[in-house]
């Protein structure tokens, strides 16, 4: 028997209850039969479907065998919840009355833990901002933070391929599937609509480029044909309001937890990967928990993507540990759970905060045990971008030491029907594979700047955030600016991070400046690294202008998501990187 399948016998039973303003939200709850109640209970809210049994669900049968009740509940407007789906728009107040709900009932120690991954991740942040009776602890895994900052958005810029691999593959596919069963769509509809969802989503870069973006579920399903009741927005209800809001405001704080830390009182189990795309909103929920909760926050961080937890990711191998099989993941999260849903302390939760990351390096690594993240024993260091203006042909240097005074900006040009490709990096669901791929091929393009160190005396460790501070100028009046930092050995040359940044929103996402003629600096948050660079090996900085479909290729517009194809320009850019000009990336390293 798989050690996912429950080894203990249980009972099913499926229930609805109201939301807050009488929206039915359905249940299905497992009990151990062995097991006199009452039970402490595992939740997990999704909008992905319940599971028929809880096989194949990580923790779930773990804690089934061990004595706790486990429940998920679609959210609403999903599976066979009630409602409208308008995504994390009611997920706090949804989940804080299932939790008293469930807390209530007769069966219940009334005491209630949440769990689970990406979406299923989010909602358990947000509800623990409202502080529902019962709720005793929190395992975001894989989770969000501020979704118009580093999940479906990134500093200005449309994080393309879980976008629309999620809006179609996942929402819509879903929508269509419910409308088949109210009987609004028959077979052959359905299955031209699930067809379409298809064509759109298995040649992401070129679905990226079919512009406006804004308009892109109608040509997805313009072929399509749907009944008078149904409409394309209907299938994708997220997308017009998402995408004619590129600036943070009122909308998205209202399912944003990160001003409301403060109100989450409950211990948390954070866990992410160093490819996975919502690592930084991990991080970002560990590092706000940690300093604006009373109760303990705990942070994992493996060589993982969103969709493999395995060893081997992308082209590299990590070693037989790196794995969430070999680490015990599941067995760790039953342990906080015991530690914190019934009060009974276990290792390693027994003593203090649990803060581990695995060290990656090509061919290895290993487990590493921390005070916090980064690392006390960490500080920042300052690298300068320099070249004789050929860094777009022939390279340029990654020096220590501050350029000269008449150093020449390195120049290209940005052309939104060509862009850079991606070649791996925190992705999720889409065509292009994520991890560490070589990227030799991408980074001799001549629309690419590339600046690389000497090999290295010493081999260096990289613990923490990295950031860039570049000088860019551009004829477009909007564009964006993507560094990212990479191993060059003898094999290849594999990204360890990456960032965006739209230059319109270079002072913050809540608003737009425009963008001058002339240099203008521009803040790149490249997001974190736990990676070991050996001696006589080297490290790369790369500038571009895209990093399609990750993101959505600038257009050189100043709506970018609602320029047509004859709007589409191209933009000549300039990288300065002169005395005073000084474009730099700034690394976490190990003292």
């Amino acid at each position: 028997m798989s050690p996912d399948e429950p080894t203990a016998a249980y009972r099913t039973d499926d229930y609805t209850h109201e939301a807050r303003d009488g929206t039915d939200l359905a249940l299905r709850v497992f009990r151990p039969t062995a097991v006199d109640p009452p039970y402490a209970t595992l939740l997990q809210r999704t909008p992905y479907g319940r599971p028929e049994t809880p096989e194949g669900r990580g923790v779930a049968a773990r804690a089934l065998d061990a004595g706790y009740a486990v429940v998920y509940e679609d959210t609403r407007g999903r599976g066979d919840s009630a409602g409208a789906f308008e995504p994390w728009i009611h997920e706090a107040t949804d989940g804080a009355a299932t939790i008293e709900w469930l807390a209530d009932r007769p069966w219940s120690t009334g005491r209630v833990g949440m769990f689970g991954g990406s979406s299923p991740g989010q909602v358990q942040v947000l509800a623990a901002c409202e502080r529902p009776d019962g709720l005793a602890a929190i395992a975001p895994m894989f989770a969000p933070s501020d979704l118009h900052r580093a999940d479906f958005f990134q500093d200005g810029a449309m994080n393309a391929q879980a976008m629309l691999t999620w809006s179609f593959d996942a929402i819509a596919a879903d929508t269509v599937d419910r409308l088949l069963d109210a009987g609004r769509l028959d077979d052959a509809t359905a299955d031209a609509t699930h067809d379409a969802i298809a064509a759109a989503t298995n040649d992401l870069s070129a679905t990226v480029r079919d512009r406006p973006l804004i308009d892109l579920p109608a040509r997805v399903f313009a072929d399509v044909s749907l009944p008078p009741d149904v409409t394309p927005a209907d299938l994708v209800p997220h997308w017009e309001s998402w995408l004619s809001r590129p600036t943070y405001g009122d909308f998205w704080r209202a399912f944003d937890p990160e001003p409301d830390y403060g109100r989450i009182d409950v211990p948390g189990l954070h866990v992410t990967g160093w490819y996975e795309l919502c690592q930084q909103g991990t991080l970002t929920n560990y590092r706000g928990l940690r300093d604006r909760s009373d109760a303990p926050q705990h942070l994992l961080v493996g060589p993982w993507t969103h969709g493999n937890t395995s060893s081997e990711v992308g082209e590299l191998a990590f070693g037989d540990a790196a794995s969430a099989d070999a680490y015990g993941i599941w067995e760790t999260h039953l342990a906080f759970f015991d530690t914190y849903v019934r009060d009974r302390p276990r290792p390693p939760f027994e003593n203090g905060r649990l803060v581990e990351t695995f060290r990656t390096e090509r061919g290895g690594g290993a487990w590493e045990r921390h005070d916090d993240w980064p690392p006390a024993d960490t500080g920042r260091e300052r690298w300068f971008l320099r070249s004789s203006g050929t860094a777009a042909t022939d390279g340029g240097r990654l020096a220590r030491e501050r350029p000269s005074k008449f150093e020449p900006a390195d120049r290209w040009t940005h052309d939104p029907t060509d862009p850079v490709p991606t070649c791996g990096g925190p992705l999720c669901c889409g065509d292009v594979d994520a991890g560490p791929h070589d990227r030799r091929a991408v980074d001799r393009r001549d629309d690419v700047c590339t600046y690389t160190t000497p090999p290295l005396v010493e081999g260096v460790t990289l613990a923490g955030p990295v950031d860039a501070d570049l000088i860019l100028a551009t004829d477009a009046p909007d564009t964006d600016v993507v560094a990212t930092l990479a191993h060059v050995s003898e094999s290849g040359v594999y990204p360890l991070t990456s960032g965006i940044r739209r230059a319109r929103y270079r002072r913050g996402r809540d608003r737009e400046v425009p963008v001058p003629d002339g240099p203008i600096r521009l803040a790149v948050d490249m997001w974190d690294v736990h990676y070991h660079v050996p001696a006589g090996d080297r490290l790369r900085v790369s500038v571009a202008s895209s990093d399609a479909p990750r993101f959505d290729p600038h257009p050189g517009t100043v709506q970018p998501w609602n320029a047509t194809e004859s709007e589409v320009c191209t933009a000549e850019q300039a990288l300065f990187h002169e005395l005073d000009r000084e474009s730099t990336v700034t690394i976490t390293c190990r003292a």
